[in-house]
């Protein structure tokens, strides 16, 4: 799709308007965006059940053991954060190419997301590391600063894929435009993040408290007998959790990539001088892309 203007999440204004843009997209395309998330969260739980993080409490007294069940654990926490980021990609490509629905639609996205990868996971890897030195400042200053820094740099984050895929593939100004793109509407975009990321939070609380109906009794018997905690522990091991917790967490994963291109296509639409980085490898100028966006009162 080299055309974004008619894009379905292009032109939002307001936080009414994302809303619904969101909201009759995810509707709209929820089979595709609900396979992809179930695919990428059964595979991430399959690989987190290899840790064996019951085993934790019978070393907690010794830090050389300790240390070494760590090291241990660090191939499948690896295998779960590459699986992530590969799929993270896939379902941002999905969400930016699927309205347009050309021919050799699966190879394209299949294509853009390979080679979208490495550059993202720099600019992700410069943005978090960046994200933990402000943010650590800010918690000894005070929370609120710490909590400011934390939805300043996650909606700094949300511009990081779609500036990928569209513009540039250069990690450092990958980072650059993000702030850029961010601080054209400082307050509104944090404002469309925060607002989001609440309901996401208690969204899956909801879906959280469901799938432990089945392990109830074990909860309730951690709580009563602290020596059967590791149950409660062994949980992420379970087929029955495993399931339940994909089915239930693929319903919320979507919601991310359609806000991190509501976000980009509502603070980049009246820019006509930024070059543009599409599959040939050739420059288009955003007058290209996009119609000219009439001044607003």
């Amino acid at each position: 799709m080299s055309n974004y203007q008619n894009h379905p999440l292009a032109g939002a204004v307001d936080l009414d308007g994302a809303f619904n843009k969101l909201w009759s997209f995810y509707k709209k395309y929820f089979i595709g965006l609900y396979l992809i998330s179930l695919v990428s969260a059964l595979i991430t739980n399959i690989f987190m059940s290899g840790i064996d993080l019951a085993s934790l409490q019978t070393v907690s007294t010794d830090p050389d053991e300790l240390l070494k069940m760590m090291r241990s654990m660090a191939g499948p926490y690896a295998l779960t954060m590459v699986v992530a980021l590969v799929f993270g990609v896939l379902i941002h490509v999905w969400v930016l190419e699927k309205p347009a629905g050309e021919p050799g639609f699966i190879s394209s996205v299949l294509k853009r997301t390979l080679v979208a990868l490495i550059p993202y996971f720099a600019a992700v890897i410069l943005l978090g590391l960046l994200t933990v030195v402000l943010v650590s400042v800010g918690l000894v200053l005070l929370v609120l600063p710490g909590l400011f820094v934390m939805f300043y740099m996650a909606t700094v984050i949300f511009f990081a894929m779609p500036v990928t895929l569209i513009e540039t593939r250069n990690p450092f100004e990958v980072v650059s435009r993000s702030f850029r793109l961010m601080h054209k509407n400082l307050w509104p975009n944090m404002g469309w993040v925060i607002v989001v990321i609440l309901l996401l939070i208690v969204v899956a609380m909801l879906l959280g408290a469901i799938v432990m109906l089945p392990f109830t009794g074990s909860f309730i018997r951690s709580l009563a007998n602290p020596e059967e905690a590791s149950a409660i522990l062994e949980m992420h091991r379970n087929p029955v959790y495993i399931g339940l917790s994909a089915l239930t967490s693929a319903l919320i994963t979507p919601v991310a990539p359609i806000l991190a291109f509501l976000l980009y296509f509502r603070n980049r639409g009246d820019e006509v001088a930024i070059e543009v980085t599409v599959e040939n490898n050739t420059a288009v100028k955003v007058e290209d892309l996009y119609p000219p966006v009439p001044d607003r009162e």
